[in-house]
């Protein structure tokens, strides 16, 4: 396994709703970080409002959170309760790592998954560059069960290394280091209604997406809900390349999650 260069691995997770996947998501990175930050927050952040109650509750998501294993106490839980927008809340959730003596800084959503040696090996590669603050990743999109997935070439940022705070170059984690898994759409239908009313692209959904994308099966082909033009296209996924901690999840054996 590469080295990864002695210093404070941090991550933060901002959790508003996400039950179903913030334990495998932990439990995929725990071993490669020395912290880990838990952020609830009651609201809303992506810019769009509703007169909906949360579809989970912070009691249902503490507990989620209450139930991974954490033997060397690295699982710390916060609330953020005064911010609104997406932008603020990661700013707050860096700073709080920063504060807390992170050199480097994963970023890791709830429904996210690493593979633990593909973590190791982009660590190790960052740790070496030491040439840039943020670092982008691609993610394999699965798609209403564990048996579809989507690729396409957004690249978020995953990774800050604050030993170059004061650049603002960015790089780019190549794809042969190994999948990384996103399964915020490897949900139920009524998750999937959640949130897409709460979502920033709300206004940008596509006309009749939930009936002749969503709710096809097998999957439609061009299935994207804002982006057209064959952005994402189902294809057939092994799920037996995924964590085999993933084998234990509830949803693994459904042909659809519903």
């Amino acid at each position: 396994m590469p080295k990864v260069l002695r210093m404070n691995i941090h991550s933060y997770t901002i959790i508003h709703y996400g039950a179903d996947y913030i334990g495998a998501a932990i439990r995929s990175i725990y071993y490669n970080v020395d912290k880990i930050h838990i952020i609830y927050t009651p609201h809303p952040s992506h810019g769009t409002s509703t007169n909906l109650s949360p579809i989970e509750t912070k009691e249902e998501i503490f507990n989620e959170i209450d139930n991974i294993h954490d033997p060397n106490n690295k699982i710390i839980w916060h609330e953020m309760l005064n911010a609104y927008e997406e932008g603020q809340q990661r700013d707050a959730a860096v700073k709080l790592c920063q504060d807390n003596g992170a050199d480097i800084i994963l970023v890791v959503d709830c429904d996210e998954i690493w593979h633990r040696f593909t973590l190791n090996r982009i660590l190790a590669f960052i740790s070496e560059q030491n040439n840039a603050r943020n670092w982008l990743v691609n993610f394999t999109h699965l798609w209403r069960s564990f048996d579809y997935c989507c690729v396409d070439e957004n690249w978020p940022v995953r990774f800050i290394d604050l030993r170059n705070d004061n650049n603002n170059w960015t790089s780019y984690i190549n794809k042969d280091f190994g999948n990384i898994y996103h399964f915020g759409y490897a949900v139920t239908n009524t998750m999937m209604r959640y949130k897409w009313e709460i979502h920033g692209h709300k206004s940008e959904l596509r006309p009749n997406w939930f009936d002749e994308k969503w709710n096809m099966w097998p999957p439609a082909d061009d299935c994207h809900p804002t982006n057209s033009e064959n952005w994402w296209m189902p294809e057939q996924f092994d799920k037996r390349e995924l964590p085999l901690f993933m084998r234990d999840h509830r949803f693994y054996g459904m042909e659809r999650i519903e």
